[in-house]
């Protein structure tokens, strides 16, 4: 069963080893190296300010991933005028990686946390193009591609996706 767990201080050295694992280095910071010290000054502030929702992900109760959420103040790269929330995850842990759990984490993610707020009517995810394993589990989910373009904040050429609360009956 996959749920979710508010992140908490003590998950930042998780995060931290989370962010040094290859297959999730490949898409996140990948120029970057953040020293433990980092991450829990980045993590705490977004903790503190309460603008980005952090969650650790778990299936069956074991932490095995990250996933957040946040109102995406410049939507106009995902080609929509209404109020549009973003997310952002990895599976961290590589025993499950490659499983098929991304449709389920997404699936239940988007029902219970982001269209939860009526006032919500698109969910955004934004990989970079060549993260297809990504892009097919977000597709599963049913987000479908709405543009491609440079992305200054992940500064790679991105795949921009959305999902309608209309097209999940929500």
């Amino acid at each position: 069963m996959i749920s979710f767990r508010n992140v908490v201080e003590d998950d930042f050295i998780t995060l931290h080893n989370w962010l040094k694992v290859p297959h999730v280095k490949e898409y996140w910071y990948q120029t970057e190296s953040f020293t433990y010290e980092e991450i829990c000054k980045k993590y705490s502030k977004r903790l503190k300010k309460g603008i980005v929702e952090l969650y650790i992900i778990q299936k069956n109760g074991k932490d095995i991933g990250f996933i957040q959420t946040y109102i995406i103040d410049e939507p106009t790269a995902f080609m929509v005028k209404d109020k549009i929330k973003g997310i952002d995850l990895y599976i961290g842990e590589v025993d499950y990686i490659h499983k098929g759990y991304g449709k389920d984490i997404i699936d239940n993610f988007v029902i219970n946390y982001i269209f939860n707020d009526k006032s919500i009517r698109f969910a955004g995810i934004d990989p970079e193009v060549e993260n297809v394993i990504a892009i097919k589990a977000y597709k599963k989910s049913g987000f479908k591609h709405v543009n491609t373009e440079y992305s200054k904040y992940n500064k790679n050429m991105t795949y921009y996706m959305i999902l309608d609360r209309f097209d999940k009956n929500l």
